[in-house]
């Protein structure tokens, strides 16, 4: 069952990488740009957990395992990123300032520089959780494979969480000054999913990830209809035909 959950995260992460990709090659969209490398490992991260139960564990699923946890510290917290780029979009004045999209930047690299030592101190470790086989940073009761198998506790990711307040902020922003609600609610359903034991414990803290790249994705969208030409020729009101006046005709030479 939870095998079959996450092939339909993997599915849904696919189908906005697909949107995203499209909506980033037609506008030439900074922040599309920015949130295409994270989006793809999302797809990857769901798919290895819901092929683990047919790959069993090994060096192969251990290996595929490996890049979903590097794509985390590296561009996981991106979407800092383009939150500050989808602010700019939306001409929200306080956010054009070059200096305020360097601050989404800095924060950003801040975050992934406080992550880089996991690359050579972290280590991750099989775990067996309702049918899922995969390999996760810690073991808990719940989800170690043997009564022996010693339990590894991590450390609170610190950047997923930066990240998720810095895109509801944003949300709100863009829910206030845009009426366009979608990042809000897809930051708030991704900190629940993760803060809450109750959904938490059933995984769908990869539901909240479905949710908050695609609140920021819908948001793009919205923004590029907005801007169309075609959208802004439809809200120009059109100047009325000159009126003729029968009397101006030219007289025949003469």
């Amino acid at each position: 069952m939870y095998s079959l959950m996450f092939a339909g995260f993997a599915v849904a992460q696919l189908a906005l990488f697909v949107w995203l990709l499209r909506l980033t090659r037609t506008h030439r969209l900074a922040a599309g740009y920015v949130l295409l490398v994270p989006q793809f490992f999302l797809i990857w991260d769901n798919a290895r957990v819901a092929l683990g139960i047919l790959i069993g564990f090994g060096d192969f699923l251990y290996a595929i395992t490996w890049p979903a946890f590097w794509a985390h510290w590296l561009s996981g917290c991106w979407l800092i990123i383009a939150s500050g780029s989808i602010l700019r979009l939306a001409d929200i004045p306080w956010a054009k300032p070059r200096w305020v999209m360097g601050s989404f930047c800095v924060l950003a690299t801040a975050l992934i520089v406080h992550d880089l030592p996991l690359f050579w101190t972290k280590e991750i470790y099989p775990v067996c959780e309702y049918d899922l086989i995969r390999y996760a940073g810690s073991v808990s009761e719940t989800t170690r494979c043997t009564p022996d198998q010693a339990l590894v506790r991590s450390e609170p990711p610190i950047a997923p969480i930066v990240t998720c307040f810095v895109v509801i902020l944003s949300g709100l922003v863009m829910w206030r000054k845009r009426g366009l609600p979608w990042m809000a609610i897809g930051g708030v359903v991704m900190l629940l999913t993760a803060a809450i034991p109750a959904l938490n414990r059933h995984r769908l803290d990869n539901l909240g990830e479905v949710f908050i790249q695609g609140g920021a994705i819908v948001t793009l969208w919205l923004l590029t209809r907005r801007a169309s030409p075609q959208a802004q020729a439809d809200s120009i009101p059109q100047d009325p035909p000159p009126a003729t006046n029968p009397q101006a005709k030219a007289s025949p030479a003469g």
